[in-house]
């Protein structure tokens, strides 16, 4: 199947381990249809943990590419490890993606590689989405997980779809923002997206106010803009051992992740020494097709 640049979405999985990143992984290639089920981690039959070391651990030890289609859109995921000792496998992840889903363990909350990679990522100019993820947990404390994420990393962290029933599946707030969330309001939460977004752009701040409301369509090219700008940061939730709020990321990384053409061009060093300066590179071409899994 051939396909444009514009079509490819490049994304690296980074995060602390035991956040669900290799599980997330597979509910991706799962749902979009790339396997037919989805491995485990218990079983050792996961796409990107094939190595024996890393069935036996039950951990990712080195970073792996896997490959789906979802509306339109071919999406190149990077699975990383998650333990400080590997950091240097997703550093390197990150310089050939233009997106970093930053998967952060519902139980957990923030842990040092969460703050790790969310820096690591803004450093490179990276769009940044972070990923909350085993929302089907027990005795789980979502809203005070979202302060503290808007806490850590400023007020540009705003939910694009919140948990419903229970954990059981999620609901939108910025395509079609109609349902009741297990917490806060899907309304106010679409109207911050679209407050966040509009501030990028002046005349259509103007048309905002004037007119009171703006399309999801109308509002791609300025999401696109926040996110590189590091204006905008989603906080959306999902589910990898149920599938809940799988799809949605699918829609999200089809439809609001930027292709290589729409990224922040890699940040290079100019020069040498104390002297060297840093400077971006014209944008460049990804890879058009990636196989299923090989080692990075």
């Amino acid at each position: 199947m051939s396909y444009s640049v514009q079509d490819i979405r490049s994304v690296a999985l980074v995060g602390q381990s035991n956040s669900g990143k290799t599980s997330l992984v597979e509910a991706l290639l799962q749902c979009s249809g790339a396997i037919g089920s989805m491995g485990s981690l218990e079983r050792g039959d996961t796409v990107c943990d094939f190595d024996p070391l890393e069935r036996e651990y039950r951990h990712s030890l080195s970073s792996a590419l896997a490959h789906c289609s979802h509306a339109g859109a071919e999406i190149n995921l990077i699975d990383t490890p998650g333990y400080p000792d590997f950091i240097g496998q997703a550093i390197a992840a990150l310089a050939a993606v233009e997106t970093a889903l930053v998967v952060v363990n519902a139980q957990s909350g923030i842990e040092l590689m969460t703050r790790r990679m969310m820096a690591l990522a803004a450093e490179r100019g990276l769009c940044r989405i972070l990923v909350v993820n085993k929302i089907d947990a027990e005795r789980l404390d979502l809203p005070g997980l979202v302060a503290e994420l808007r806490e850590t990393f400023g007020k540009e962290v705003l939910p694009i779809n919140l948990p419903a029933d229970g954990g059981s599946r999620v609901v939108d707030c910025f395509f079609t923002p109609d349902g009741e969330a297990d917490f806060s309001s899907v309304a106010e939460a679409h109207q911050a997206l679209v407050d966040q977004v509009v501030e990028v752009d002046e005349e259509l701040m103007a048309r905002y106010l004037e007119q009171g409301e703006i399309s999801p369509e109308e509002l791609h090219e300025p999401f696109e803009r926040a996110l590189r700008e590091g204006h905008l940061i989603p906080l959306c939730f999902v589910s990898a051992r149920t599938g809940a709020g799988v799809d949605e990321l699918l829609e999200i990384l089809a439809r609001l992740a930027p292709n290589p053409l729409e990224g922040n061009p890699p940040l290079f060093l100019k020069g040498q020494g104390p002297d060297a300066q840093p400077f971006r590179s014209p944008p460049i071409l990804r890879p058009t097709c990636w196989p299923t899994c090989s080692r990075w």
